[in-house]
Parts: structure tokens; C-alpha cells; sequence
């Protein structure tokens, strides 16, 4: 009895002194958040219209919010959405997990100075409101070492390691400076009823053209085929909702100049996907090429599959890219 009563009194005292010391941490980050140079998230990130971003190699990207749904890019692309909300949210949730222990500054303030990434953001103004300058994560990948930059120009005296709210892990990835990786990716993007007539074109030995068509009553047309019945009704309506909204996967082909160029210009494509709107005279379109496989794989029957059953190559607004057939594959079955 007494021995059970002295391991619960141990018991007991091991969890007052653990809830003391969260305590306690949860007392100290919320001072040092008072701290201007642990200030790092930005209250109102409707009002950001800017966001600069720049890493020691020379690369640079600037994304600037439009009138419309998608952020430019560089000022001749359009942004990708899911990227920029992310920036957004880390921007909003960013808060200091704890100062850089003594033992690390000397290493951490060395590859901040020599590897950190820029991040300016802005709010309508010329000058940012913060920047910020990321370094990498800390050991147990659960925060990263950050720095933050003041309006003279020069940073502050100490960094922090940072981390997002309601997420476990490093912020470096999502502040990423490769132009093509920010490129939207949306090849059909027609939102509510806009979607007004597609076109697959099926090239190879037997060549066929399908056109899919809304008409002024709403009602669906097709041509280079029958609507037999009601389930044919279907099919056609389905594959053309699918063309609403349609994304390559990367502008990074992975292919030589040499073969971007066959692609391009001396390739024959297999299939040639078309889609308009009611007020697009010129219509996008994008052409679909096999893809040798990486690996040899098998179909279901033994035999060797002569294509990549992932992806295929595609020319889209005469730049080479990669898909998915995935996404694409829906697009091409029953035809």
C-alpha cells in the first residue's frame, strides 16, 4: 500500500512539473512574440498585393495579385493558386517556436547569411512590410531558422526558429524559386456554365474526330458519333463536364533541347483535346503524345506495356510539358 501510494505522489509530481514547464514555455513564446524582431506574421494577408522571393543562386520570382482569380506570375504567367494561398497561410500563421540555442547561433547565423531565401512581402506600398529571410529546418524537421529583416535594410541581431501553427515540419519548401514550378497549371478552366463546345481529336491509323457542343436551348450536341440512348446521353455529358477543368502536371519535361524540338515541331501527336467558351474565338487546345515507359511494367494479361501507363508528353501553347493519365486518360476512354 505504501509503495503504491509513493509511486502515485512520484507520478503526480512528474506531471505538475511537466505542466509547469509548458506553462512556463507557452508564457515565454507569447513574450517573445511581443519582440519586433520576432514579429514575422502578417495580420492582414488580403491587403498583400506583392510577394517577392529570392535564394542565393540568382533565382528570383515575383507573384502579384490581379483583379481576377489567379496571381501573375513574372508579370507574363499566371501564379499557382494552391501555391500562393499557402504562402498566404504561413504568412498568417507564422509564429516563433523558440530563440536559436546559444551552442547553434554562430552555425545558424552563417547559413542564414550565407543560404537564407528572401522573401519580401508587400501591402500596397513601395517598401515591404516584412521580410523575411529563411534559412534551413532545424534537426528534428519541426521548425525552421528564420530572420527578419528590417527597414533599413540591414537584419535583425537574432533569429528564431519558426514554425506554422497547426502544422508539423519546415516552411523552407513552399518559398521556392523556380519560375517554371510556379507556372499555373490549368490547361481547361472553364468555372459555372462557360464550357460552350469540345473537340477530341483521335490521330494514328484510324483518325476520328468527336465534337461535344451545348446549343442555345442547352441542349447537348455531338457529332462523330450517335446518342443511341440515354445511357449514351450520359457518357457524352460526362466527358464533356470533365473538360471544365483540366491541369498538366509540370512545365519541367525533363527532356533535352534536342528533344523538346522533335516534340514540338516533327512529332505526330495521338490525340489533340480542343475546348472553347461562348465568347473564345481562338480556342485552347493541347496535343497528347505517348511516353516511353521508365520501367518495363505489364498489363493485366502478362504482356509488356509499350507505353508509361503514368504519363505523357504534351505540347501546350508550343511549350513541351508533362500530364498525367490520371487526369487525361478520363478524357480519352470509350472513343
Amino acid at each position: 500500500m505504501n509503495k503504491n501510494l509513493r509511486l502515485f505522489y512520484i507520478l503526480l509530481l512528474v506531471t505538475a512539473t511537466a505542466a509547469g514547464l509548458r506553462y512556463y514555455e507557452g508564457q515565454n513564446s507569447a513574450e517573445i512574440q511581443s519582440y519586433d524582431s520576432a514579429a514575422f506574421a502578417v495580420a492582414d494577408t488580403a491587403s498583400v498585393d506583392r510577394i517577392f522571393i529570392a535564394d542565393k543562386d540568382g533565382n528570383s520570382v515575383l507573384i502579384e495579385r490581379t483583379t481576377g482569380r489567379y496571381w501573375t506570375l513574372n508579370g507574363k504567367y499566371f501564379a499557382r493558386k494552391d501555391a500562393v494561398d499557402l504562402l498566404l497561410k504561413t504568412m498568417l500563421r507564422a509564429r516563433v517556436k523558440s530563440p536559436v540555442a546559444k551552442a547553434e547561433l554562430e552555425n545558424v547565423n552563417r547559413l542564414l547569411a550565407g543560404r537564407a531565401k528572401k522573401v519580401e512581402i508587400y501591402q500596397g506600398g513601395e517598401e515591404p512590410v516584412k521580410t523575411w529571410y529563411i534559412g534551413t529546418s532545424t534537426q528534428n524537421h519541426t521548425g525552421t531558422y528564420m530572420v527578419l529583416g528590417k527597414a533599413d535594410e540591414s537584419i535583425a541581431e537574432e533569429p528564431f526558429v519558426v514554425h506554422m501553427e497547426g502544422f508539423t515540419g519546415f516552411l523552407s519548401t513552399r518559398f521556392f524559386t523556380e519560375e517554371r514550378e510556379w507556372r499555373y497549371t490549368g490547361v481547361f478552366d472553364y468555372p459555372g456554365e462557360e464550357l460552350k463546345r469540345v473537340e477530341i481529336e483521335v490521330h494514328g491509323a484510324k483518325p476520328r474526330t468527336y465534337q461535344i457542343a451545348v446549343n442555345d436551348e442547352a441542349q447537348l450536341m455531338v457529332e462523330g458519333a450517335q446518342l443511341d440512348s440515354r445511357m449514351d446521353t450520359m457518357f457524352w455529358q460526362n466527358k464533356f463536364n470533365l473538360f471544365r477543368k483540366v491541369h498538366l502536371e509540370t512545365y519541367n519535361n525533363h527532356l533535352t533541347p534536342e528533344g523538346q524540338d522533335s516534340l514540338i515541331n516533327l512529332a505526330k501527336p495521338a490525340f489533340t483535346l480542343t475546348a472553347w467558351s461562348a465568347e473564345q474565338v481562338e480556342p485552347n487546345s493541347i496535343d497528347l503524345f505517348w511516353k516511353s515507359p521508365t520501367s518495363d511494367t505489364y498489363d493485366d494479361n502478362g504482356n509488356l506495356n509499350e507505353w508509361d501507363g503514368a504519363r505523357m508528353y504534351a505540347v501546350y501553347k508550343n511549350e513541351a510539358v508533362l500530364v498525367q493519365r490520371f487526369v487525361f486518360d478520363p478524357l480519352l476512354q470509350g472513343l
